[in-house]
């Protein structure tokens, strides 16, 4: 079984659900053997250590593209001009 929590917890995070859906996670937590509270506070802990996507820098990935356009129509060229000789 999970390690209990020793500090005193004051805060709460209120959740609206219907009954049926709060009664099957109750049933379910409870056939598990754990609380409520020690799995909701693990999917939280869990969320929190994700590693943040980064904001892509879409100046950069434009002229990176740009550059790879330029690269092309650079190899197009002299592909032509060897097709042509």
């Amino acid at each position: 079984m999970a390690k209990r929590q020793t500090t005193k917890l004051s805060n709460q995070i209120i959740v609206r659900m219907d009954d049926e859906t709060k009664e099957a996670f109750m049933n379910k937590v409870q056939s598990e053997g754990k609380t409520a509270s020690e799995l909701i506070m693990g999917w939280i802990r869990s969320y929190l250590t994700e590693e943040t996507q980064a904001t892509p820098d879409l100046s950069k990935m434009n002229a990176d593209l740009e550059n790879l356009k330029q690269q092309v129509a650079v190899l197009q060229n002299e592909l032509m001009g060897k097709s042509a000789a």
